[in-house]
């Protein structure tokens, strides 16, 4: 955990935050796990590194299930993006991009209008200026184009001790240089920001300014000061709002630029209490004092850590994951691919004998049978047999998108390879980095010619490996997603060479929420 306070009792508060928070539904008399949908796939920021961080800060909570969907990349076909929005507590928003198809954006009025509730995180509120019910959903936003016809800007007036509406002609949105400010709770007795201190520091952050919009049924719950030293409007900003929309409730934060303003916990305790308020319309989670969300500096701890404490009775670092305990969730069903779909690659795969059988194409890149579910932190295991001569190797957390690459796969993966061998080191495919696992000392845990069994576990940045139970690797991964697919890899082989087959069964993951 990172935190960075101004004294050892702010450590300890801090400490005593995470095991509050991950501990949250058994002490709330087991309250029910909400669930959630993560919108992403198009924004103008770094949706991919962002996305994990929001999951793993919500489920940290202890009060969320997260699920994930990505709309196609910019250019593609929105006509195929259809989230099924109902039976989710709550629907997030990391989303800035192209507008969605009429069915989806009246399906998603239907769903907050008939009671759901909704959370839009920072650039989302950038999106569909055009999209009437949208704007009136999230009160104010920013740039697409957006002026007085949009609506008043909304200020606090610190002279006057009250929230004023400006229709003076002028664009909407901007934002000054990255730098910490202080969040200031203008109302105390929302659910929200009840037990938060009254003022609070953000780590380094885009404070958006001159946002408008309709900003019915809006209430601004806190703002920040957008000093004109850092290139600001020298006013008092709407950070924090909540909006009524039909039934249905929002919560609105401009917090959370990147990854570092995601470190923020600022950021991760408002978003938390925000998204369970919209969910339900009351917060469960526990008061914040001023000596964890500290005034005079921004406190700031790692969303990757908070995963590791939230599963941490599941997760025992010392031993090898029990295989044969609860949870566990078969990904193969032994009789055909369903679930799982071919990108990249000409190689081809089938089901014989209960196991995928991967096969070599000549002059083909490197192929990959991937599940159409994403994984966050999880336990794997499989069996695989790999023809000598050929590697291989399995997916995790990895990613397949349109402006990367063209589609190209990459993310961790474990590797498959007869011995002696790396089998179980893991290797960054398609990014560049090459070995993640620069220490390669064990080279003949893998038995050639024979069913061997792999166990992974990935939680947080840390990342463990066994082969036929012997440990491989254990290890910290910043840089690679927190959140991806699984995929079952066919290398490439030169033309005259081959043909080889990998094969894989009993294949089944067990998620630690």
């Amino acid at each position: 955990m990172k935190i960075r306070t101004s004294s050892f009792q702010r450590l300890v508060a801090s400490l005593a935050l995470v095991v509050c928070v991950t501990l949250q539904a058994s002490a709330a008399d087991d309250a029910k796990v909400l669930s959630a949908l993560l919108i992403d796939g198009q924004n103008n920021h770094k949706w991919q590194e962002t996305t994990p961080l929001i999951k793993q800060t919500l489920e940290a909570s202890g009060r969320f299930k997260v699920d994930v969907v990505t709309s196609p990349a910019k250019g593609g076909d929105m006509s195929t993006f259809a989230p099924k929005f109902a039976g989710y507590d709550v629907i997030v928003s990391n989303y800035n991009g192209q507008p969605w198809s009429e069915s989806t954006q009246k399906a998603f009025e239907d769903y907050v209008a008939g009671g759901g509730g909704f959370c839009s995180v920072h650039a989302a509120d950038n999106s569909f200026p055009k999209w009437s019910a949208y704007n009136r959903m999230i009160g104010l936003g920013g740039w697409g184009g957006r002026n007085e016809s949009d609506g008043p800007y909304v200020r606090w007036k610190e002279d006057l001790q009250k929230f004023t509406r400006d229709n003076s002609p002028g664009s909407g949105g901007t934002h000054g240089k990255r730098v910490p400010f202080v969040v200031v709770v203008r109302d105390v007795e929302h659910p929200i920001t009840k037990g938060l201190p009254g003022s609070f520091m953000q780590t380094a952050d885009e404070l958006y300014g001159k946002l408008r919009g309709p900003a019915e049924n809006m209430q601004v719950l806190a703002t920040g000061f957008s000093a004109k030293e850092s290139g600001g409007t020298g006013e008092h900003e709407p950070l924090l709002m909540c909006i009524q929309y039909g039934k249905g409730r929002v919560f609105h934060t401009t917090l959370g630029h990147d990854v570092n303003a995601m470190k923020g916990l600022a950021f991760q305790v408002t978003l938390q209490r925000g998204t369970e308020w919209a969910a339900t319309g009351d917060v469960t989670l526990p008061a914040v004092d001023a000596e964890t969300l500290t005034a005079d500096e921004p406190a700031v701890r790692d969303p990757a850590t908070l995963s590791e404490s939230a599963a941490g009775n599941d997760v025992s670092w010392d031993t090898i994951p029990d295989i044969d305990g609860k949870g566990w969730v078969s990904l193969f069903n032994g009789s055909d691919t369903k679930g799982w779909t071919q990108k990249n690659g000409t190689a081809t795969y089938r089901v014989e004998k209960g196991a995928v059988v991967g096969k070599t194409s000549e002059g083909s890149p490197n192929s990959f049978l991937c599940t159409d579910q994403t994984f966050g932190d999880f336990e794997l295991t499989f069996q695989t047999n790999v023809d000598t001569g050929l590697n291989s190797g399995v997916q995790i957390r990895s990613l397949s998108t349109k402006d990367y690459k063209n589609g190209r796969v990459h993310g961790p993966q474990v590797e498959i390879e007869a011995a002696p061998g790396e089998a179980g080191y893991v290797y960054s495919e398609g990014t560049g980095r090459g070995w993640i696992t620069k220490e390669q000392p064990i080279k003949d845990a893998y038995q050639n010619n024979s069913w061997n069994r792999f166990v992974v576990r990935a939680v947080g940045d840390r990342i463990q490996t066994w082969v036929n139970g012997t440990k491989i690797a254990d290890f910290s991964d910043a840089e690679s997603s927190k959140e991806g697919f699984i995929g079952l890899q066919v290398h490439g082989i030169a033309k005259g060479t081959g043909p080889f087959e990998v094969r894989w069964k009993d294949i089944r993951v067990r998620e630690l929420n």
